[in-house]
């Protein structure tokens, strides 16, 4: 009986013919006290070694299945994080999509790598702060294997959308590390226009939203490049496009209309082509 080892743990005791090097082998172990130890030690340094190239990677990643260069889409979730809502994670199934159609995902998580799990109306993570973290993110990914390095999307929700309007202003100068941002109903307090002209913008509002007013919107809007577009969805509430919300929830604030998360998304796929 062999376990795999991923570790460095090292056991005692004189290597089996057979036993290939980065295992662990129990075979010649008398008692069944000193397998189950042994046994213990090969699982605790799986685990620690997982622990330690999870650590290393500092963004959680999917990968399309095959392509010598693949498109990026960066993405940044809300005030809330990358949660389900009524079971329903509404990031991971983006993702998945996003994955099949041939893209790199990067799950941008503002919050937990602060140790918060929410943003707390800006209180606790500031818009530039998230700017900071999709800006690292682009820059990161850009120097991946099978990765187009001039195709490097984001797409921001609420809050996550104001953080990509504050990364869209705060670009350094040169090739810009993001080609085209999404945003769905984006946090536009304090945001200003960006002046890459070179970076296409599609903003998606419910004209009915009461969290993010899209009104604030109207003076980046103004400044966009002619290469983007606002949207806005009539009887469209916050979280219009989250399939975990009920039509209206949350003393009516957040509501999902069905009609409209259709008709944004195939308006973000197309945007991204």
């Amino acid at each position: 009986m062999s376990v795999p080892r991923l570790g460095q743990a090292k056991i005692r005791g004189k290597k089996t013919a057979g036993t290939r090097r980065g295992e662990c082998s129990l075979t010649y172990m008398r008692s069944t006290r000193e397998r189950t130890c042994a046994h213990i030690l090969c699982l605790a340094a799986a685990v620690l070694a997982a622990s330690i190239a999870l650590a290393a990677e500092p963004f959680r990643v999917l990968e399309p299945s095959g392509g010598a260069s693949n498109p990026v889409v960066l993405l940044v979730p809300g005030c809330s994080g990358f949660v389900a809502r009524n079971g329903i994670n509404h990031y991971d199934e983006r993702a998945s999509e996003l994955q099949a159609a041939g893209y790199f995902v990067v799950f941008v998580d503002y919050l937990t790598r602060r140790h918060l799990t929410n943003c707390a109306g800006g209180r606790d993570v500031s818009h530039a702060e998230v700017a900071a973290d999709i800006l690292e993110a682009a820059a990161w990914i850009k120097g991946q294997a099978r990765v187009a390095s001039d195709k490097i999307f984001v797409i921001g929700w609420s809050f996550g959308g104001g953080g990509v309007l504050a990364a869209l202003s705060s670009m350094p100068s040169g090739p810009p590390l993001l080609a085209k941002a999404a945003m769905y109903y984006p946090d536009c307090r304090r945001a200003l226009p960006w002046s890459s002209t070179s970076v296409s913008a599609l903003m998606l509002m419910g004209a009915m939203d009461e969290v993010a007013l899209p009104a604030l919107c109207d003076r980046v809007i103004k400044g966009m490049p002619n290469s983007s577009r606002a949207v806005l969805y009539p009887n469209a509430r916050h979280g219009f496009d989250m399939r975990g919300l009920p039509d209206r929830a949350e003393f009516g604030r957040l509501g999902y209309n069905a009609e409209a998360a259709k008709a944004s998304w195939t308006t973000v796929l197309e945007f991204l082509r």
